[in-house]
């Protein structure tokens, strides 16, 4: 995957045939049976055994700075790879060259001891990844502010939710430092928010140059994160390449009564592609790119840039609401409404709904902009918009005054988790001053109407009509 394998610099981890292989036993004493007879030098007799192997000859090659997704079904081995990378396995042959700091968020707990608290759990942890004893007392506030459960960080690890677990795992991951950040499919564990700050994290490590190894069966975690993909089935690499194609790939193959031999052909026209290149990363969040429609959409200016910029900049998702600014006035409440103008936080798919916040001036606010933002929980942005992008011009307000300004929207979204955030700014010579801004101040769900899928809730109408043939 490296355009320049021979320079070791560039590359952040080199495998060059790697296999690894289990014996298989019947039972329990052949095992035992079989390691009394090695130890004492005798010859080994009888098939008590059989060997399995996990990854068959694998070479693999991940630049610094690469976002690797890896695609798999169930026992293709894409725990024992990343294992192997990590160094917590060592291959039966091959070599496996990495370099740079490790930080390894495998299987639930790992590599954490469930007698010790929390607190001896991050010092063991960081310590192995690096960390010495100082650097981890430097950091140990904000992991654990970071966890979100300081109040058991000296209960027994045996004692958390396996949800809990995780955050204090990614936490740790979160702040050694890595060069390389290996994750195994954690992120489907834990509550939407922590989903949320955890792929931010991702995000901004992505930004940093940092090299990501990311496991999952969720594709479109995948092709939203990683700027390449290989696709693993029992051990071997049928495919690498962009991640959507090695995701539609994937999909065909455990949709398919066929297997491998499915996929086979596909894989092949793919290869033979002229031009095919790995995709771009993808940014954390898409630009938007404003129509130039003069009857009631905004052309590009350098107010609308500085607008969706501003928008953007918060990209580090707290546990909780995050908030700034609150000088020159307040978002003093932020309430979400059905259509009934009764107050709820589950909506069904395609339901209209009503977002309400009042604004309270500590100063003179003129021509105020009013911001909202809808997010799932990998921090994609669903929808936003503000009234200055409406063609709006709400009323100066006056130090003292109280404004309430409602967003009325239809959820045309499929169900999931979803958190509103809310702003109040205003334009000065063409830069962005926040009066106040409210981050993640509203989590709440869309549940479904029906059986469809995918991104939005599209109503659709499907008619169908015997027509005679001619």
């Amino acid at each position: 995957m490296s355009s320049d394998s021979s320079n070791s610099k560039e590359v952040a981890v080199r495998l060059r045939n790697v296999t690894k292989t289990y014996t298989i036993w019947d039972d329990p004493s052949a095992r035992l049976w079989a390691l009394a007879k090695r130890g004492l030098g005798l010859k080994q007799s009888g098939k008590s055994s059989r060997q399995f192997t996990a990854v068959q000859s694998l070479s693999l090659e991940i630049a610094k700075g690469e976002c690797l997704g890896i695609i798999g079904r169930n026992g293709a081995g894409k725990s024992t790879l990343l294992q192997m990378i990590a160094g917590t396995l060592k291959p039966t042959s091959g070599e496996a060259e990495v370099n740079g700091r490790v930080a390894a968020l495998l299987e639930l707990g790992s590599g954490f001891n469930p007698d010790f608290s929390g607190r001896e759990n991050v010092y063991l942890n960081a310590s192995i990844m690096g960390l010495t004893k100082e650097e981890i007392d430097e950091r140990f506030d904000s992991i654990v502010a970071y966890s979100g459960i300081e109040e058991f960080i000296d209960q027994p690890v045996r004692t958390y939710s396996s949800g809990m677990g995780v955050r204090l795992a990614f936490a740790v991951c979160a702040h050694v430092d890595a060069d390389i950040f290996i994750i195994d499919e954690a992120l489907a564990v834990g509550d939407a928010r922590f989903q949320f700050k955890c792929h931010a994290t991702l995000d901004k490590m992505r930004e940093e140059g940092r090299t990501i190894i990311f496991v999952s069966h969720d594709t479109n975690s995948v092709k939203r994160m990683c700027n390449s993909a290989i696709l693993l089935e029992r051990g071997e690499v049928l495919m690498q390449g962009a991640p959507n194609d090695v995701a539609n790939i994937y999909t065909k193959l455990i949709t398919s009564p066929h297997g491998v031999a499915a996929i086979r052909e596909d894989i092949a026209n793919l290869k033979s592609a002229p031009n095919t290149q790995l995709a771009p990363a993808a940014p954390p969040f898409s630009p938007i790119q404003v129509a130039d429609n003069l009857d009631n959409q905004l052309a590009p200016s350098p107010a609308t840039s500085s607008l969706l910029e501003e928008e953007r900049s918060h990209l580090q998702i707290s546990d909780k609401e995050y908030t700034y600014g609150g000088e020159l006035g307040q978002i003093t409440s932020v309430t979400f409404y059905d259509a009934h103008d009764t107050p709820r936080l589950s909506h069904m798919a395609g339901s209209l709904a009503r977002v309400r916040i009042l604004v309270q001036a500590s100063a003179d606010i003129v021509a105020p902009i009013y911001a909202i933002t809808i997010k799932d929980v990998r921090g994609q942005e669903i929808f936003g918009t503000n009234t200055y992008f409406q063609n709006q011009a709400p009323p100066d307000v006056r130090a003292g005054e109280q404004v309430q300004v409602t967003f009325d929207l239809q959820l045309n979204m499929q169900p999931g988790v979803y958190f509103i955030s809310v702003g109040w700014v205003r334009l000065e010579n063409g830069e962005v001053v926040v009066i106040h801004r409210r981050y993640d101040t509203i989590r709440f769900d869309v549940l479904p109407c029906d059986r469809s899928f995918g991104l939005v809730w599209c109503p659709a109408k499907i008619s169908v009509h015997l027509t005679n043939a001619t």
